[in-house]
């Protein structure tokens, strides 16, 4: 089958614009024929604002984009979310990088958060597992403001109802009597300061003297201190004697207990026997010049 010139030319005219069209959506819409990014899946319990496609930022720069969701077991409790990112390869993802979920204000949409980590971290593989880190959201950091807010109100309420009309007159009252009394008494209140001011003088004064005290007679207190230390170790040395005497005694007590109990029995027999001699010679005081007793006189 031949085809005429005409033919030819609009078929030509055709593939022409078919390619600059084509040309045209790659230069408007970025499309690259080789993949140039990596794959990093991340844990986490809560997602709030986060769908696929959302956006990766890495230091605040867009880096890539959510590129799966996968629930979890809804039998476990404390299963996590499983997000897919897709992101640059030439991203700086370290190992102890990880991942939370973000706002840049109030306004703006919720994104994933890659943090940097240090530099000594080595660089994490493409389709490793990135820590995830629960970060509390806007929403959840508002929640105790929120009670707080509650708790004013309440507060507000009860001053309300404290500075009433008739409490704010006796407030009143009270500073218009509190004015009285210090214009009344203003001038005993200058008398009392300067006589303040006069004991805090003589208190410096009396201080100086103390010091100059202390420095004059520095070598008296030092000899003292001396003689007082030297007393206390001669007394320690007494205490210590005293304390071995006494223990010697104890020992001779208990070695000698039945000889010194002998002692006693005979001191209390001697005893005994001077207080029957002395009855003796009271009643009989002849028994010391003689040996008999005297004749017996005859009655007239």
């Amino acid at each position: 089958m031949e085809y005429s010139s005409k033919e030819i030319k609009v078929g030509f005219m055709v593939v022409m614009g078919f390619t600059i069209l084509v040309v045209f959506l790659i230069a408007i819409f970025g499309i690259k024929w080789q993949d140039d990014t990596k794959e990093y899946k991340t844990y986490l319990k809560s997602i709030p604002g986060i769908v696929e496609g959302s956006l990766v930022k890495y230091g605040g720069m867009d880096v890539g984009h959510i590129a799966k969701i996968d629930l979890p077991d809804a039998n476990n409790i404390d299963a996590t979310i499983r997000l897919t990112l897709k992101i640059n390869k030439n991203t700086p993802v370290r190992e102890n990088s990880f991942a939370y979920v973000t706002s840049i204000s109030f306004m703006a949409q919720q994104h994933i958060e890659i943090s940097p980590g240090s530099l000594d971290a080595q660089l994490l593989v493409g389709g490793a597992d990135l820590e995830g880190k629960e970060v509390p959201n806007f929403m959840q950091m508002a929640e105790p403001f929120e009670d707080l807010s509650e708790d004013a109100g309440i507060l507000i309420g009860q001053l309300t109802k404290l500075l009433n009309d008739e409490n704010l007159k006796h407030v009143n009252s009270m500073v218009a009597n509190i004015d009285t009394v210090l214009i009344a008494g203003g001038d005993n209140f200058l008398g009392l300061m300067a006589n303040m001011e006069e004991i805090s003088g003589n208190l410096t004064q009396v201080s100086a003297d103390l010091n100059e005290l202390m420095t004059n007679n520095k070598g008296n207190f030092d000899e003292t201190l001396k003689y007082v230390q030297t007393t206390t170790a001669e007394t320690s040395e007494l205490i210590k004697v005293l304390r071995k005497t006494i223990g010697e005694f104890e020992s001779l007590v208990a070695a000698n207990g039945s000889s010194i109990i002998e002692i006693m029995e005979n001191f209390q027999y001697a005893s005994q026997n001077f207080e029957e001699f002395t009855r003796a010679v009271k009643e009989r005081p002849w028994l010391l010049v003689r040996k008999a007793a005297p004749p017996e006189r005859d009655l007239p």
